[in-house]
């Protein structure tokens, strides 16, 4: 076997009742709901149909507990999504706690592997 260098990899999700709540990529899409201000634009722009993200959403309020976000159906304004004060909040924290986190993995497994 060729002597390749190690790295590792890690993958960091929140759960409630052991069902996952939240991950990298599902506050990806929240992140993009905010900035698009649209669950459909937010979807397309990370290849996900609105369907599936509409799913998405609805597990991780009904497992979390909160209401993350809030539509408003189409009409002479047009329609539209946005985070509640709530999953702002979450998106809030969540970040606080991935910030450094990859790189306090990375420290700890050259610790243990030089």
């Amino acid at each position: 076997m060729k002597n390749q260098k190690m790295q590792v990899k890690s993958k960091v999700w929140i759960e409630a009742g052991g069902e996952v709540v939240a991950g990298d990529g599902k506050i990806n899409l929240l992140e993009r709901i905010e900035e698009a201000g649209s669950i459909q634009k937010a979807a397309g722009e990370i290849g996900m149909s609105y369907r599936h993200a509409w799913g998405f959403l609805q597990k991780m309020e009904k497992r979390g507990g909160i209401k993350l976000v809030v539509t408003q159906i189409g009409g002479r304004e047009g329609g539209g999504a946005k985070l509640t004060p709530q999953g702002k909040e979450f998106l809030r924290r969540y970040s606080a706690f991935r910030e450094g986190l990859d790189e306090y993995i990375e420290k700890k497994f050259r610790q243990a592997f030089r």
